[in-house]
């Protein structure tokens, strides 16, 4: 088991707060990282009118769930491999060696509920069915689906699977942003006058490359439309966040390096 938490979105930056390596049996494990993950995990609270609403990143049945899971599933014929658990600044990532048992194939999904249990060491799960850690009926991501049952979309938690591995990926509770899309790079920049809701998504997404209009309308889920001509985009050039060009009849919008700070 490799245990790692990395200040940031990503492992691009090289930046490692902390990596810990485990070897131990089944339930030392489990130990294990439950306590490293509850230690190094943020807390937050609501306030109420009446009292307080305590969160935390990652609620304690889901992870418990999705440790065990990787724990049971896991393909321990792949020499070489370990189960890897890594903290992110916006969510928790298990990977499990091994992709899924059976001919499971798809990239990413949401639909936890819908993924069919198909055990792939069934001793090792017939015995924590007997050590009350698993439930035969196999419904450890319906309890994870129930534990985020009041997230707002950006903190849904979902799996991606390949053929060598399969991931589980709960979103941090107490960060409000929600999961950042993975691929967008994360940018820092000063406030910009007269800035909308849609700035840092259009900077982030014409970071790498200029993209045209409609692309960038696609991207940010509106129409094209005066707004997004004007008041975003314009506003962005304006103030010296963008750079325009022309191809053709088309217009194309480029992020200026010098005006943002890659996290």
């Amino acid at each position: 088991m490799l245990c790692s938490v990395y200040p940031g979105f990503n492992k691009g930056s090289g930046l490692i707060v902390t990596s810990n390596r485990f070897n131990g049996n089944i339930p030392k494990t489990i130990d294990y990282v439950l306590s490293f993950v509850k230690q190094r995990m943020n807390h937050s609270l609501i306030k109420q009118s009446e009292g307080r609403i305590n969160i935390d990143a990652f609620p304690e049945r889901a992870l418990f769930e999705g440790i065990v899971n990787a724990v049971a599933h896991r393909d321990y014929y792949l020499d070489g491999t370990q189960i890897q658990v890594e903290m992110f600044k916006d969510r928790l990532e298990i990977s499990s060696p091994g992709g899924f048992y059976r001919g499971e194939k798809f990239g990413k999904t949401y639909d936890l509920s819908g993924i069919i249990s198909k055990r792939r060491n069934v001793l090792i799960s017939d015995i924590l069915v007997a050590c009350n850690v698993m439930e035969a009926s196999g419904s450890g991501f319906d309890k994870i689906t129930e534990e985020y049952a009041a997230a707002d979309e950006r903190h849904k938690p979902y799996i991606y699977a390949t053929s060598d591995h399969f991931t589980l990926v709960l979103p941090d509770m107490t960060y409000a942003e929600g999961i950042v899309d993975e691929k967008l790079p994360v940018l820092s920049y000063a406030p910009i006058s007269n800035g909308t809701e849609h700035d840092e998504k259009v900077l982030s997404y014409c970071y790498y490359n200029a993209h045209k209009v409609s692309e960038i309308a696609e991207i940010l889920g509106i129409s094209d439309s005066t707004y997004l001509r004007k008041q975003i985009l314009e506003n962005l050039e304006e103030n010296g966040y963008l750079i325009k060009s022309k191809y053709s009849r088309a217009s194309f919008y480029k992020t200026n390096p010098d005006m943002v700070l890659l996290e």
